[in-house]
């Protein structure tokens, strides 16, 4: 038999109710399921664009109707963490949004460039109502 010294490729999917009460317990799962991969240094950016990502979700995506619900998806592989959120709402324009310059005056807004941030790879479907982000394993 032969063994590998590399952990298992890791995965959580999950829906949750749109309610933000839930964001906070799948986060720590997310954490969790990093840690027990091995990947404590990625804990923080990968916790932060899922929160980030979860909550615009059921803030912008489902307008906070609690009869909505929101889907996560997070895949480790390789070379690469996925993490992907799609919510039920009507989507955005996101291609738009890219376009704006952030308002430092507002209290929201700041999700695109997190995104850009954290993220290596951002991708949104067409309809900008699900969002996929690559964050690569190593530097």
């Amino acid at each position: 038999m032969i063994s590998s010294s590399r952990p298992a490729p890791a995965s959580l999917c999950k829906t949750i109710p749109s309610r933000l009460e839930e964001v906070e317990s799948l986060c720590v799962k997310i954490r969790g399921m990093l840690q027990t991969a091995g990947l404590s240094a990625l804990c923080f950016p990968v916790e932060l664009l899922a929160r980030e990502s979860l909550v615009n979700a059921v803030i912008h995506g489902n307008r906070n109707a609690a009869d909505k619900s929101v889907g996560l998806s997070v895949c480790v592989g390789r070379k690469w963490i996925r993490l992907q959120v799609t919510d039920e709402g009507q989507g955005f324009a996101w291609r738009r949004a890219s376009q704006k310059r952030l308002d430092t005056t507002q209290c929201s807004g700041r999700g695109l460039q997190l995104y850009e941030l954290y993220a290596d790879r951002v991708r949104f479907n067409r309809r900008g109502n699900q969002i996929a982000l690559w964050i690569r394993k190593t530097k």
